[in-house]
């Protein structure tokens, strides 16, 4: 299992397109998220950042194949945490 959590001085915005923004207070950086990756972030934050958990989730309610969305969401997490905006646990 795998787990992330929002770094410190990150914050979070919903765009009314369906894009999430977020920024980083401490370093300066901002990074817009389309509504696929928006969709993600949502269910880990309300899976307290278990992917597997909120993987499980959004494929049943996309009807897709879970390891294929595991897979994306740690990629997503991958790249989110090497700007600094997750840190994994």
């Amino acid at each position: 299992m795998m787990a992330i959590r929002t770094a410190p001085g990150v914050t979070q915005r919903m765009l009314p397109d369906g894009h999430l923004e977020l920024i980083c207070t401490s370093t300066s950086r901002q990074v817009e998220c389309e509504p696929v990756a928006a969709a993600m972030w949502i269910a880990l934050k309300q899976h307290n950042g278990d992917i597997d958990g909120a993987s499980a989730v959004l494929a049943a309610l996309w009807e897709t194949d879970v390891e294929d969305l595991r897979y994306d969401m740690i990629a997503l997490a991958g790249s989110l945490c090497s700007l600094g905006l997750l840190t994994e646990v």
